[in-house]
């Protein structure tokens, strides 16, 4: 079916926005299959940038809306269901639909008359994972972790275009931390990690506009922003983000509940940057190599780590681990073996 011509993939992205950890994933598996040899079509909102063929599923992300923060429910979720379905009406020109959005992929996969595969980004409800099983779609969950004893058709970590990363091997000259501001990330504990360690801590990341984020962030954050010592940066783009990893002595990823994966330790190791971070899956999956990494729950132990990366990590090491295991074209690879799989199967 394949043998004379490229592998035709519609990619489907989510709808919200172009740096969120779901669609930085879906721009990062899109480059890395072009770069690969294969026909990629990207259905994203207009103002997305992207070198593959692109389908506009909306004008804006909705994040980018300036009405974001005054729309209903119910018109938020015609506006991402309308994004989603949208590659139904092109489905004939590929082989194969790519979905990012696991709240709306039934709708998708029960319509759909070519194969479809889902990225897990988020938490797997096992009721919702039953029901979409029963369309036929193939399932990939970012970490074993993630899966538990859920039989997902495959897992694929996450991937990034290390070639777009210039890593520093010198010292740096901060903590950094980097996440939606929310109690789940653990910024708050970064906070306290960085001000007994007596180290400048820089801080990336979205408030975010519902009462409980607003909250934490005026309650636990706020109070101890400076603009000396503790610095809220707000959210930037992706390359300003690695320019800054870049710079820091390590990434503090405290995180206070488990996560599906943990993209920016891995960008953290690509700058060459070492991870400090708290006991939860899924980091010590991935995070195994003391010379990259410490991981603990005790607040004493980070704090301790805190004040000596220099003497506990090796920098080179880290963009070594990140080379070997976590590039982008490494993800791909596995994506297009899966996608080829699929269609000798079905």
């Amino acid at each position: 079916m394949l043998k004379n011509r490229k592998l035709r993939i519609a990619m489907v992205a989510p709808p919200f926005g172009d740096n969120g950890g779901p669609e930085i994933v879906t721009q990062n598996l899109t480059d890395a299959l072009l770069r690969l040899g294969a026909d990629v079509t990207l259905f994203a909102p207009a103002d997305w940038k992207t070198k593959a063929q692109h389908v506009p599923t909306l004008e804006q992300s909705l994040w980018n809306m300036k009405n974001f923060a005054l729309q209903d429910k119910v018109s938020r979720r015609n506006l991402i269901i309308s994004s989603q379905t949208k590659v139904l009406s092109y489905q004939d020109k590929f082989d194969i639909i790519h979905l990012h959005s696991q709240k709306y992929a039934y709708t998708i996969a029960a319509s759909a008359k070519i194969p479809c595969v889902l990225s897990f980004h988020n938490k797997i409800n096992e009721d919702l994972f039953c029901q979409l099983k029963k369309t036929s779609i193939f399932t990939v969950s970012l970490s074993n972790s993630q899966k538990g004893l859920l039989k997902t058709s495959a897992m694929i970590y996450s991937g990034i275009p290390l070639n777009n990363i210039v890593p520093s091997f010198d010292s740096g000259k901060y903590l950094i931390a980097i996440g939606r501001l929310a109690e789940q990330k653990g910024i708050d504990t970064a906070i306290q990690i960085a001000r007994k360690a007596a180290k400048k801590l820089l801080i990336f990341g979205r408030i975010g506009n519902s009462q409980e984020r607003q909250h934490y962030f005026n309650k636990k954050i706020n109070p101890f922003i400076d603009g000396k010592n503790v610095i809220y940066k707000g959210e930037v783009s992706n390359k300003e983000i690695y320019k800054y990893l870049r710079d820091a002595e390590a990434l503090l990823f405290t995180i206070k509940r488990p996560e599906v994966f943990g993209l920016v330790a891995i960008e953290a190791l690509a700058s060459g940057t070492p991870v400090i971070g708290t006991k939860i899956a899924p980091l010590p999956e991935f995070l195994i190599d003391p010379k990259t990494s410490f991981l603990s729950n005790n607040l004493t132990e980070l704090i301790s780590a805190a004040k000596k990366p220099e003497i506990l990590f090796d920098r080179k090491k880290c963009r070594q681990y990140a080379e070997n295991n976590f590039d982008s074209l490494v993800m791909a690879k596995k994506y297009l073996k899966l996608y080829k799989k699929i269609l000798k199967t079905t």
